[in-house]
């Protein structure tokens, strides 16, 4: 990686995924990026990528990226936050410690990389800051319920960072994704008392019959980091390909004249 010419991202959660997609978006754009994650599952992008193997909920870790950060190019411009931990039940089947896991990587994680970023993104004279959170954040979702907890206050924090240093020169949106196919989801699925039921039933709900892909989401979380995003600004953007659209969505439904659309 150089410290000349173009943007300097990072990314967290980039082992897998969609962090890992965003990654390679980025890198397509010309971004260097500093991608952190605690495992990588994915082969390493071309382009300008520093990788750190490290624990998003540590301080220290924040003050690594931040020397990594400007040996360089001085600090990072974006922060794309895709680092996420999901655990299965009701409030009721939870142990605390399960519950506590979740809000350490999805809410206090995020809220540690903002501490560490954010000064020198205004040092910098602005940035951007995208955040993944969920549909989740906005509908409940039966046996998630640390999950949704947890990424309703990420999207909380997300906002009152954007109404917060907007005069800084600051951005923050989360999107909210659906289903997306990825090994995250895969172990929502495999949690499930039949979980080719469940998959199955829950790619039929989407209006495009398929799940997300990983590029689906990181498209629109790139495009957000771009100064052509400049009015979208403390926003929640649906990204869940119809998902949400209806509450009673079916394959086969009933057109106003009576006949039954393809």
């Amino acid at each position: 990686m150089t410290a000349e010419g173009g943007k300097l991202a990072v990314v967290t959660g980039a082992g897998s995924g969609v962090g890992a997609a965003c990654v390679r978006s980025l890198v397509r754009q010309g971004t260097r990026v500093i991608a952190v994650d605690l495992a990588w599952s994915e082969g390493e992008p071309a382009g300008e990528v520093v990788r750190l193997t490290a624990d998003v909920t540590s301080e220290s870790t924040w003050r690594r990226v931040i020397e990594v950060a400007a040996e360089h190019g001085g600090g990072p411009d974006q922060l794309l936050l895709c680092a996420g931990r999901l655990e299965v039940g009701s409030v009721l089947a939870l142990e605390p410690e399960a519950l506590r896991a979740v809000f350490e990587v999805n809410v206090f994680a995020a809220a540690t990389a903002l501490k560490a970023c954010l000064p020198a993104m205004v040092e910098r004279g602005g940035g951007a800051v995208v955040a993944v959170a969920s549909t989740d954040a906005l509908f409940a979702e039966q046996g998630l319920a640390a999950y949704c907890a947890s990424k309703g206050a990420l999207l909380q924090l997300i906002r009152c960072v954007a109404v917060d240093h907007g005069r800084q020169g600051i951005r923050a949106n989360c999107v909210c994704p659906g289903a997306i196919d990825t090994p995250f989801f895969r172990r929502h699925v495999d949690a499930a008392a039949d979980p080719q039921a469940f998959l199955a039933e829950k790619t039929e709900r989407h209006p495009s019959g398929r799940l997300l892909a990983p590029e689906d989401v990181a498209e629109v979380a790139t495009f957000l980091l771009e100064e052509r995003a400049i009015g979208v600004n403390g926003a929640a953007l649906l990204i869940d390909g119809g998902l949400t659209a209806t509450f009673d969505y079916q394959a086969t439904a009933v057109a106003a004249g009576g006949s039954e659309l393809p």
